[in-house]
């Protein structure tokens, strides 16, 4: 208790005995290790000098959060066969009981193209022709009829070119396709 007291510790040390030397004590030391010690020297103790140490505030390094990032999938919308597409074309489609006649003095004989989801004109002619339904052309807001066409065969449009008709094949139509006539006043029912 005793050494406690008297700032010793058991083997009679003084805790600011265990301080580092300060740069004057290391030069001093340096000088000392280049001149020859005497055999007999004497050791002188050096009053030892305390450090001011100054406080440090650690700052804590902010942990960087490994949320994953938002990934986006985007809905696919279901394969349409090219009849649905066609009939996405049509807002408020009205099939007729039984086909109507029209005649017109001269309209565009129009085909919708799904796989390329296209409207394509097949021709104009003068005539009677039937139809099958009403509808309104979406993206248009037209009125038009829906006209059964034979290929290369009604209305007087017997020379599409093989181009269109082989655009016609590969939508799924051989010999019949569905068309349609914006209703104008050229068109009159018959």
């Amino acid at each position: 208790m005793e050494a406690l007291r008297s700032g010793q510790d058991a083997r009679g040390f003084s805790p600011s005995a265990l301080l580092l030397p300060t740069a004057t004590v290391v030069a001093e030391m340096a000088v000392a290790a280049e001149t020859p010690i005497p055999v007999a020297a004497t050791v002188v103790p050096v009053e030892p000098t305390t450090v001011a140490l100054t406080p440090t505030l650690l700052v804590p390094t902010p942990q960087v959060s490994s949320i994953p990032e938002a990934t986006f999938v985007l809905p696919t919308p279901p394969q349409m066969s090219n009849e649905q597409r066609w009939r996405a074309q049509q807002i408020n489609r009205n099939v007729f009981d039984l086909t109507r006649s029209y005649t017109t003095a001269s309209s565009e004989l129009w085909w919708y193209d799904p796989v390329n989801q296209q409207h394509v004109i097949l021709g104009t002619f003068t005539g009677d022709f039937l139809a099958q339904a009403q509808f309104t052309l979406r993206g248009q807001g037209i009125e038009a009829l829906e006209v059964p066409y034979q290929v290369n065969v009604n209305y007087g449009l017997t020379a599409l070119s093989p181009a269109l008709v082989a655009r016609i094949n590969a939508a799924g139509a051989k010999d019949w396709v569905e068309t349609y006539v914006f209703i104008t006043p050229n068109v009159v029912p018959r």
